[in-house]
């Protein structure tokens, strides 16, 4: 699985940071999935291996602009390349509206299926080998997390083993691999002689903005955890007007509870552009956090 970062800025974009947007392409998939789409989104992917042609869904988590006001020049340019491959919209109530009211007004039609699904708080989504949590986080609107659950994995293939018993490399393990029985030298070869226990599947959270990181507690453990770190505590505390973020001190202490094993810090204020200042993120997160940290950056890919 592969989640690359196209945009890691809280509100307003930086010289060196683009506002929200994350792709995820799963295991042995040529499509990918997009959360969130924040202006210039389309530029960001330009830049990256990314293909509009694969794109297969977008997720969105809330409908503030710096999260969502690049997603219909996405959609358009998808449309300009004459891509007719069918994409799916998800997102909280009010994407249909907004979507038809921009495609009405500007005239905007599309060459592919467009299916928008506004999804009610705390379900569950379906999809082929991964459960999708959509869970209800706090913020000045309705702002969702989205919990990636994979079902469990075979296990992993001994290559001594398939050697052991005759097999050559090549088609015959990708089917053993997938949990099919091939026939070999006059014998039926059953995949658990070469794979190892089932494994379970990895648990990925992402989340929209949030001022309560500890909301994402039903999911843990979790094996990776993306999470706003928008400021550190004691310039929230400052700020006359409290806006509905998490602090780098609140996202440590609730990783940590929550058993993260993998914490992505992101949506940083612009006031942050230093590495000084960023270290500071870093090391107010780490009071609380004892797993793996990462701070990240635009176009930087994590491979789980």
């Amino acid at each position: 699985m592969e989640i690359t970062f196209l945009g890691t800025s809280a509100g307003v974009p930086t010289r060196e940071r683009n506002v929200s947007a994350l792709a995820l392409r799963p295991d042995q998939s040529s499509g990918w999935n997009l959360f969130d789409c924040g202006e210039a989104t389309q530029h960001q992917i330009m830049r990256s291996e990314l293909s509009l042609y694969r794109l297969e869904r977008i997720f969105i988590t809330h409908l503030h602009g710096d999260h969502v006001y690049g997603l219909f020049g996405l959609l358009a340019s998808r449309g300009m390349m004459m891509c007719e491959a069918p994409l799916s919209l998800y997102g909280p109530p009010g994407l249909r509206e907004l979507s038809d009211t921009v495609m009405r007004l500007s005239e905007l039609r599309l060459p592919y299926d467009l299916d928008i699904i506004e999804l009610e708080p705390d379900t569950t989504l379906s999809l082929p080998g991964v459960e999708i949590k959509v869970l209800t986080l706090s913020h000045s609107i309705t702002s969702y997390g989205y919990c990636w659950i994979e079902a469990q994995r075979p296990g992993r293939f001994d290559r001594e083993r398939a050697r052991a018993l005759g097999l050559p490399e090549g088609p015959l393990y990708g089917k053993l691999k997938g949990g099919e029985r091939v026939f070999h030298q006059g014998r039926i070869i059953d995949p658990a002689e070469v794979l190892g226990p089932t494994r379970p599947g990895r648990r990925i959270a992402i989340a929209g903005d949030n001022d309560r990181p500890e909301l994402f507690g039903p999911c843990g453990p979790l094996d990776l955890l993306v999470h706003e770190a928008t400021y550190l505590q004691a310039d929230f505390d400052k700020l006359p007007r409290k806006f509905k973020h998490t602090t780098a001190l609140q996202l440590g202490k609730a990783a940590e509870e929550i058993g993260v094993r993998h914490l992505v810090a992101t949506h940083f204020s612009p006031r942050y552009g230093t590495p000084q200042q960023m270290q500071k993120i870093k090391e107010e997160i780490e009071i609380y956090y004892t797993g793996k940290l990462t701070l990240a950056e635009d176009f930087m890919k994590i491979i789980l």
